[in-house]
């Protein structure tokens, strides 16, 4: 292999590793970043339970105080009863207070209905603050385990990096651009081998004629299809 052509080979190894080593870095905060949106949804859960009780709340303060009022209001209707003189006006009152019995009896019954509810939803909300804080201690960890794996890629990926700009000095300026350029447009794979005259990057045939050159390796030729820089791996370069 010509000397040139193996600097690549070595550079396209550092840059596939720093790839790998790239891919892994952003696959790392995927994990933490689904704990978080789950602790968003419980929040909002949360804040949604929290609204409900207030409601509640609210609405069995004020039947409780219609309660009050009606019940008030029967007591001085039953009162009212030893004055009356007509049996009209008796009936009538009779009638009155059976009534304000009947709705003081709803009000009572959804009083009751609303503190059951109330007791289910603050122990929702219990539960939802339980989740919460476990949520919360898994993304405290997750988050130093993460912290850890990015500064051990960050420091191998600054090392391949020095590594890197090391080789790319003793390659061609020329050589170096079309390298960068192929490497940016197949994936990574800007040299391949050729192995029974198919190149291994495409997969495709190429010429006999040019197979031929490429084992004489009297210089650097790409392939007709991809145009990646291609050669021949001799036994002693694959042991």
């Amino acid at each position: 292999m010509r000397p040139e052509l193996e600097t690549l080979v070595r550079l396209q190894g550092i840059d596939l590793e720093i790839r790998r080593l790239d891919a892994e870095r952003a696959e790392c905060p995927k994990r933490l970043d689904a704990l978080k949106q789950q602790m968003v949804a419980k929040q909002q859960e949360l804040e949604q339970l929290t609204e409900k009780l207030t409601e509640l709340n609210k609405q069995k303060v004020e039947v409780e105080d219609e309660l009050d009022l009606e019940t008030t209001r029967l007591t001085k209707s039953q009162q009212k009863l030893t004055s009356i003189k007509t049996d009209r006006e008796y009936q009538a009152l009779l009638k009155e207070i059976e009534e304000i019995k009947k709705a003081n009896k709803a009000r009572e019954d959804e009083i009751l209905a609303a503190m059951e509810e109330i007791q289910n939803l603050e122990e929702k909300i219990q539960e939802k603050k339980k989740e919460l804080d476990e949520i919360n201690k898994q993304i405290e960890a997750e988050s130093k385990h993460v912290k850890n794996i990015q500064e051990d890629l960050n420091a191998k990926i600054a090392a391949l990096t020095q590594d890197r700009e090391q080789i790319a000095r003793g390659v061609r300026k020329d050589l170096l651009i079309k390298y960068n350029f192929l490497r940016e447009k197949r994936a990574g794979i800007a040299i391949s081998t050729v192995t029974d005259g198919v190149c291994n990057g495409c997969h495709m045939n190429i010429p006999p004629q040019l197979f031929n050159e490429l084992l004489r390796d009297e210089k650097i030729y790409t392939c007709p299809t991809c145009q990646r820089l291609i050669y021949v791996e001799k036994a002693e370069e694959k042991q």
